[in-house]
């Protein structure tokens, strides 16, 4: 008995040759052009027939006017007269705090601060010093400095 050897090509799969996904994908881009052009043929085709004329109308709402315009023009002039009643109000109004006051506390506390301080500050450029002694060369007190008395009243730092 002999034996047979195939040496034919193998068959072509047919799958690969019809290449399925692309031929549907190009149907559908093929049907979307046509409906363009038939949209595009209906437009020219009205504007034939209707003598050519340019109809410059949109009737979509992004560019309608706004129906209740006046009802919020009313509305805006209301809170803003109502805004200027609020303002007039508050200017007329009498503060409750006294700055000055704070400030004349301020200056006592930093004064105290600087007595009780353990490490103190240097003066600033803009401010005397505290003390204006010889001995202090540094422009702060020392611990064993005192705080000189002001002239024309006794204040008490405690």
């Amino acid at each position: 008995m002999k034996s047979n050897i195939d040496n034919k090509c193998p068959r072509g799969a047919s799958h690969l040759k019809t290449k399925a996904k692309k031929n549907a994908l190009m149907e559908e881009r093929f049907e979307q052009i046509e409906t363009e052009n038939r949209i595009l043929l209906e437009k020219m085709s009205h504007i034939m027939r209707c003598k050519g004329d340019i109809d410059c109308t949109n009737d979509s709402i992004k560019y309608s006017k706004p129906k209740n315009k006046e009802r919020r023009k009313r509305e805006w002039k209301r809170i803003a007269k109502e805004n200027q009643q609020i303002l007039k109000r508050i200017q007329a109004a009498r503060p409750t705090y006294n700055h000055r006051k704070w400030e004349d506390e301020a200056k006592v506390n930093d004064r105290i601060l600087a007595n009780i301080c353990e490490f103190k500050q240097p003066a600033r450029k803009d401010e005397k010093p505290i003390i204006d002694d010889e001995d202090s060369i540094f422009g702060y007190l020392d611990f064993y400095d005192s705080v000189p008395e002001e002239s024309g009243g006794e204040t008490s730092l405690f």
